[in-house]
C-alpha cells in the first residue's frame, strides 16, 4: 500500500464536544482532585457550566454568610463607629440558638435602646423584625516594660537608676447617679421622670449604674426600688406591652403607601420587639406580629 492510502486509512481522532469531556471528567472519581485544587487556586474563565460551578463551590469566601453572620458583622461595624474604635476591638455576644435570624431585604437600623450601652437593637424592614444584641470591647492589654538596672563597677545593681511611673488620676471624690424620686414596685412600667440625679461617692459606682435618664421608655423594673436608691441595668428589663386576653391593634402595611389595621386577640404576653401570635375572633384565623409599644402589633 502506498504512502498516500495508508495516511488515508488511518483512523481519525473523534474529538468529544466540551459536554462529552465534562461527563468523562466528573464520572471517573476526579470530583476530590478538583475540589482540592481548585481550592488553591483561582477557576479558568473558560469552563462548561458544571465544572465551574464545581470550582466556584470549591472555591474559598464565595459561599455566601449567614444572615446571623451578616448581623454580627454589620452591628460590628455600627459599634465601632459610634464609638470611634477598631472594628476588631469589638465583641458581639452569641444570640440564643433558639432565635433563628431572618434574612433582611433591607438596610439594618442600628440604636441603642438602654442607657448603658451594652447592648445594641437592630431592626429590619423587609421583613419587620428587631432583636437585642449584647456587645462589648476588647480589654487592651499592656505589657510593662523590664526593670532593667544597670550594674555598678564593683557589681551590685545601682539603686540609683528610677522606672518613670505615670502618676496616678485623682479620682473624684462623688459622681452624679440616677436615682428613685418615690417607691417603685417591681413590674411598673418606668418613665424618666420617676427618676432623679443625686449624688454618690465615687468608690461605690461601677459600670451597672445608670448616670442619665435616657432610654428608660419601654423597661420596667424587676425589683423593688425604695426613693433615694440607686437605680442599675440589671434592675431593668424591656416591659410586657401585650397581655395574654388583650385586644390588640395589628398594623400591616407602610404608613403613607398602603396600611391597614385590625383589632386581634393576643394568645401570649409580648415584650416590646418580641414576637407573639394574635388570633382573629370571628374567623379564628392564627396570625403573628412583632410588639412595637403598648397594645401595638406590627404584622411581619
Amino acid at each position: 500500500m502506498s504512502p498516500d492510502k495508508r495516511e488515508l486509512a488511518r483512523p481519525v481522532p473523534v474529538e468529544e464536544t466540551p459536554n462529552q469531556a465534562t461527563k468523562a471528567f466528573l464520572s471517573n472519581d476526579m470530583m476530590p482532585t478538583l475540589m482540592n485544587k481548585t481550592a488553591a487556586m483561582p477557576c479558568p474563565r473558560r469552563l462548561s457550566a458544571r465544572l465551574l460551578a464545581v470550582c466556584l463551590l470549591a472555591t474559598p469566601g464565595v459561599q455566601a454568610a449567614s444572615p446571623a453572620d451578616t448581623l454580627a458583622a454589620e452591628t460590628a461595624k455600627w459599634v465601632a463607629s459610634q464609638n470611634e474604635v477598631p472594628v476588631d476591638q469589638v465583641t458581639i455576644a452569641p444570640l440564643d440558638q433558639r432565635v433563628a435570624v431572618q434574612p433582611c431585604a433591607s438596610q439594618y437600623i442600628f440604636d441603642y435602646p438602654f442607657v448603658n450601652r451594652e447592648s445594641v437593637r437592630a431592626r429590619c424592614l423587609k421583613p419587620a423584625w428587631q432583636l437585642y444584641i449584647k456587645v462589648g470591647f476588647v480589654q487592651a492589654t499592656q505589657t510593662p516594660p523590664a526593670n532593667t538596672k544597670p550594674s555598678s563597677p564593683n557589681g551590685q545593681a545601682n539603686n540609683t537608676a528610677q522606672t518613670r511611673t505615670p502618676p496616678a488620676q485623682a479620682v473624684p471624690e462623688s459622681r452624679m447617679v440616677l436615682v428613685a424620686s418615690s417607691n417603685l414596685t417591681p413590674g411598673q412600667l418606668l418613665q424618666p421622670e420617676m427618676f432623679k440625679l443625686e449624688k454618690m461617692d465615687a468608690d461605690k459606682i461601677n459600670k451597672s449604674h445608670l448616670l442619665e435618664a435616657t432610654g428608660l421608655e419601654g423597661q420596667e423594673l424587676v425589683r423593688a426600688l425604695r426613693a433615694g436608691e440607686p437605680v442599675r441595668n440589671v434592675d431593668l428589663r424591656p416591659a410586657i406591652m401585650v397581655k395574654k386576653g388583650d385586644l390588640v391593634q395589628l398594623t400591616v402595611g407602610k404608613a403613607g403607601e398602603f396600611q391597614i389595621s385590625v383589632r386581634l386577640e393576643a394568645m401570649q404576653d409580648g415584650r416590646l420587639g418580641e414576637q407573639i401570635k394574635l388570633r382573629n375572633a370571628e374567623s379564628g384565623r392564627i396570625l403573628g406580629g412583632v410588639v412595637t409599644g403598648k397594645g401595638l402589633v406590627r404584622g411581619s
